[in-house]
């Protein structure tokens, strides 16, 4: 499929690709041992953590407190590796919230290497609306066979809280608001951040920010969002704005800059985290420039190559990818219509595994449908699905 821009008619086709060999920065697995300033984290403080903790835990959880505990007691180790947005976590909160925290961080990363299917999804990503401002060039936004009905829509307020509910009670503990489209385009977004405070442990929303005003900064640092990630791929006025049609660079540029100014100004003890966020891909990127650039407007600047999800149901199969997708184990998407599906490579639904308007996220999350895609993958028959069976995500 060609992919050619609704607005200035460019085809990615036509443009040469750069094979970037990403370089390490941004978010990178650091040693697993807290810095100094608040200590390390030891059997002792992980025990007084779990005895302090306000957390309901489950059957599952306990599992791995006790694993957690082991790896501790044996190896003064945690069982798996530290990110620094988890060590900022554990900087940022007090002691009391450790152990919930750290249950959820390894039923995220360690539960979907074991295939281990999590009683409940610890991690959901929330459309509030598939639509977007932009068209850009890799994005499967540029997909005119996608931009119209069935799969444009923005996502109810009383249908948003029905999924919350579900979420809390069931046991998740990190949301994004985003997926296949730019969810500030919702009116209703203030009011969803209102109703989602203080619910979950980690709180990301994707934007483009081309329409971040005043008002929607406040909501943002005033609602417990602990990540706003900026999509943005280039530093350059001219490249930026071929590559996100429709996108006007000084006007991205100046709303970073309200918000920076805004958190440090009315929100000085926020502990939100801002990461830019490209994609690299077009012969003109320099990653050098990038970080340069906009490691001076972000906390954290991250990368990454172009994948093959921008033009998904077209690509060649690949036969000698195998290996199951830990997204199955890791994570589900809801759709603005209750659609709910395993990824958004898969941005036309063909994985739908179900619709919350007529099962709950636990039934979804261990039905039939979920189960039979998770077993194609443990018997390397990724070829019976389509994307899967062209996808290089993971």
């Amino acid at each position: 499929m060609n992919r050619k821009s609704n607005k200035d008619n460019i085809n990615i086709d036509d443009i040469k690709l750069k094979d970037f060999n990403i370089p390490v920065f941004g978010r990178t697995i650091v040693t697993n041992l807290l810095p100094p300033a608040r200590g390390y984290i030891t059997y002792e403080n992980f025990i007084n953590s779990y005895e302090s903790s306000n957390s309901k835990f489950n059957k599952d959880d306990l599992e791995v407190i006790e694993i957690i505990k082991d790896s501790l007691k044996s190896n003064n180790r945690l069982p798996f590796d530290l990110l620094p947005q988890e060590i900022e976590f554990i900087e940022n909160n007090d002691i009391s919230r450790w152990c919930e925290y750290l249950v959820f961080r390894y039923k995220l990363k360690v539960y979907p290497k074991q295939k281990k299917v999590a009683e409940f999804p610890v991690y959901l990503l929330i459309e509030p609306v598939s639509a977007c401002n932009l068209r850009c060039i890799m994005c499967f936004q540029a997909d005119v066979t996608f931009t119209k009905n069935p799969y444009m829509g923005i996502m109810d307020f009383d249908f948003f809280k029905k999924i919350i509910d579900e979420a809390v009670a069931g046991g998740t503990k990190a949301i994004t608001l985003a997926s296949r489209g730019e969810p500030t385009m919702n009116r209703h977004l203030p009011k969803m951040l209102e109703y989602i405070k203080g619910k979950f442990l980690e709180v990301k929303i994707n934007t483009n920010g081309t329409r971040l005003t005043e008002k929607l900064c406040h909501s943002i640092l005033s609602c417990g969002v602990t990540e706003l990630v900026w999509s943005i791929d280039a530093p350059r006025k001219e490249l930026y704005e071929k590559i996100r049609v429709g996108g006007i660079f000084e006007k991205v540029i100046n709303n970073i800059l309200m918000f920076n100014n805004i958190k440090n100004t009315s929100y000085p003890n926020s502990t939100l985290i801002t990461t830019a966020s490209g994609v690299m891909f077009h012969e003109e990127q320099d990653i050098q420039e990038y970080k340069n650039f906009f490691g001076k407007l972000a906390d954290n600047v991250a990368a990454q190559q172009i994948e093959n999800r921008w033009n998904t149901y077209t690509n060649e199969t690949q036969p000698d990818i195998t290996d199951p997708c830990q997204y199955l184990w890791e994570r589900m998407y809801v759709w603005f219509d209750g659609k709910c599906n395993p990824c958004d490579v898969d941005y036309k639904s063909y994985l739908e595994v179900g619709n919350v308007n007529e099962k709950t996220i636990k039934e979804i999350w261990h039905g039939k449908t979920y189960e039979k895609l998770r077993k194609d993958h443990l018997e390397k028959n990724r070829k019976k699905c389509n994307p899967c069976d062209r996808c290089g995500l993971c």
